[in-house]
């Protein structure tokens, strides 16, 4: 009983602002072949940063000539809060806790994928029929792997949150031919057998 009302779903008020409510995050989980919704998200946080190095030349003052762009780096930081049959490591697929015998960092083998869909409300789009949703923004997050992870009890909150950093390969919008049966799809339709550690 307890486990169908952490399934539910609420409304989510309709408004020209973002609101979080109507952002979903999606990963196979290490008990499904599809992704599904991450329950209990309390944070996600993607970050996109790149070095940008400014070049002079002595005897021009104080003038940039050129910037030159560096590489970027794509890094995620994500929060669950934690349940006794589900840890943030099985949501993004890994075999751990009460699924197998993954306890740390040292044991992940294969990256995962993470889908990013925000949901605009249909009086936005100009598409207000009955039963309709909105259209959504797709951004996938393509082989992930977990740099960082960690949980914390302490008395002063009786939940556990765990969080976790990932680094991340790829971004693609919802174009990207994405095959969410299987954790990392290359373009030409190949992809990683289904993850189990």
């Amino acid at each position: 009983m307890a486990a169908n009302t952490i399934k539910r779903e609420g409304a989510a008020p309709n408004t020209r602002l973002l609101n979080s409510l109507k952002v979903k995050i999606f990963s196979i989980d290490c008990e499904d072949t599809t992704a599904t919704q991450i329950g209990l998200v309390q944070t996600w946080t993607p970050t996109h940063s790149r070095t940008i190095t400014a070049n002079r030349g002595i005897g021009y003052g104080d003038q940039i000539a050129e910037l030159s762009v560096g590489i970027t780096e794509l890094t995620a930081n994500a929060e669950v809060l934690g349940m006794y049959l589900r840890n943030i490591m099985q949501v993004f697929g890994y075999k751990a806790d009460t699924s197998g015998i993954v306890r740390s960092l040292k044991h992940h083998k294969w990256p995962f994928d993470v889908r990013e869909e925000i949901w605009i409300p249909n009086f936005l789009t100009g598409e207000y029929t009955q039963g309709n949703d909105g259209e959504k923004v797709v951004t996938n997050y393509i082989g992930c792997w977990m740099n960082n992870w960690g949980h914390s009890y302490t008395i002063s909150d009786v939940n556990v949150s765990q969080s976790a950093d990932i680094t991340i390969t790829d971004v693609t919008d919802s174009t990207y031919i994405y095959d969410d049966t299987k954790p990392t799809v290359a373009k030409d339709g190949g992809g990683l057998s289904a993850v189990t550690a």
